[in-house]
C-alpha cells in the first residue's frame, strides 16, 4: 500500500524543483550576460570600424575635389 507524503517530504520536494529552476534560470542568465558582453565587444568594434570608413570617404572625397578643382583650371 502506498503512503500519502507527509507535508515536510511535499515541502521539501517542491524545495528541491525551485532550487533546480533557479540554477538552470541562473546559468542561463549567466550565459545571456556573457552574450551580451561579446555583442557589445562586437557591435563597439564595428562602430569602429564605421568610423574609420567614413574618416576614408571624406579624406577621398576631399581629393576628388581638389583634383575636380585641377583639371577646371586646366580646361579653363
Amino acid at each position: 500500500m502506498m503512503r500519502n507524503p507527509t507535508a515536510l517530504e511535499e515541502l521539501s520536494t517542491k524545495i528541491s524543483l525551485v532550487v533546480e529552476k533557479y540554477n538552470r534560470i541562473n546559468n542561463e542568465n549567466v550565459a545571456l550576460k556573457e552574450e551580451l558582453e561579446l555583442t557589445k565587444k562586437e557591435l563597439n568594434e564595428k562602430n569602429n570600424e564605421l568610423l574609420k570608413l567614413r574618416e576614408d570617404s571624406d579624406l577621398l572625397d576631399m581629393e576628388i575635389e581638389d583634383i575636380n578643382e585641377k583639371i577646371s583650371k586646366l580646361l579653363a
